[in-house]
């Protein structure tokens, strides 16, 4: 409520007259029922908005890595690439450490094809540790979130319980001056919060590392590996970003409230895509859209214009004055999406 005691409080007459929307002639008598329905809303909104959560990224104390040391750990590379920078810093950083690695140069895409490259590799030895760096240097990332989901389940298959941590670069941004994240990076980190959940006896975390490789960095990474995450029974950290400011980790905080009924907030613009737009949640937002700018809002879902209700959503929300697509579409499908 602090915001109307505000507007009390400075006798703004035309500010309170546009938050409980009335004329601001109205006598006390008159202003009293939109006051008790503006009271309703504003619960309403408190309760709402306190379901409301977002993430942020929060430096956290970078620990030693003293812990990273001896034992045999696997660093899992896409085949061709064991030369390259990550791999070959991350395989210095745990050799001068005392660490026995067992470098897998995977090429294979399923699982069994992941589990014989790892008992090539691995043998008989007591696994501590894996690293996988199969996503490292993809740039789509589809290829490196198949292949991690292959390195889970044949780690799995050939008994190695050892945690397993999992580095992307770009998955996630850390601030404003992050740069910008890539959507396929991204995708490797929805498959670990799943695998995290899943197996967490055998779960390391993910790592997200900066673009250049150099001693810092790896010192860093040896400290996170060092923390054993949380999902592996650790202390440590399970979702970290790795900078060449220090190391950030993860956090869900409360969202802020909603905005004063003066404030617009975001609004759409031109062309939007909704997805299952034709069914009841679909329609709920499409209009929201169009209430909200959208010019131009495709509707796409499995049976596309001929689903129960579409002709006369179409009619709906062309009389609001916006340009309204349906199509048939899987969106599963790429080539069908396209």
């Amino acid at each position: 409520d602090g915001r109307f005691w505000d507007v009390v409080e400075r006798g703004d007459v035309a500010a309170l007259a546009a938050e409980l929307a009335v004329d601001p002639g109205l006598s006390l008598g008159e202003v009293l029922p939109a006051l008790s329905s503006w009271r309703r809303q504003e619960s309403v909104r408190s309760a709402v908005d306190g379901w409301r959560y977002r993430v942020v990224w929060k430096p956290v104390t970078e620990r030693s890595a003293a812990g990273v040391s001896g034992g045999c750990w696997a660093v899992v590379v896409p085949g061709g690439e064991a030369e390259g920078a990550w791999a070959t810093g991350v395989v210095r950083m745990l050799a001068g450490r005392g660490v026995d690695v067992r470098v897998v140069e995977s090429n294979a895409a399923d699982r069994a094809g992941v589990a014989g490259e790892l008992r090539t590799a691995v043998g008989d030895a007591s696994v501590t540790g894996v690293v996988s760096l199969l996503a490292v240097g993809e740039g789509d990332g589809e290829s490196g979130l198949l292949r991690t989901a292959a390195l889970v389940q044949a780690l799995g298959d050939v008994g190695v319980g050892a945690p397993l941590w999992v580095a992307t670069r770009g998955a996630v941004s850390v601030g404003r001056s992050d740069g910008v994240v890539r959507p396929g990076q991204a995708l490797v980190w929805g498959l670990g919060r799943v695998a995290a959940l899943e197996l967490p006896e055998r779960w390391g975390g993910l790592v997200d590392l900066p673009e250049s490789v150099d001693e810092r960095a790896l010192g860093r990474l040896a400290g996170v590996l060092a923390g054993v995450g949380v999902g592996a029974g650790g202390s440590g950290e399970d979702q970290v970003a790795v900078r060449a400011s220090g190391v950030f980790g993860r956090r869900l905080v409360r969202a802020a409230g909603s905005r004063m009924s003066g404030d617009e907030g975001w609004r759409a613009s031109g062309s939007v895509l909704v997805t299952g737009g034709t069914g009841a949640l679909g329609a709920h937002v499409a209009r929201w859209l169009v209430a909200n700018g959208a010019e131009h809002v495709v509707l796409t879902s499995r049976r596309g214009p001929e689903a129960p209700g579409a002709a006369e959503l179409c009619d709906e929300l062309a009389a609001s004055g916006a340009r309204v697509t349906v199509a048939a579409c899987d969106v599963a499908d790429r080539d069908a999406l396209a």
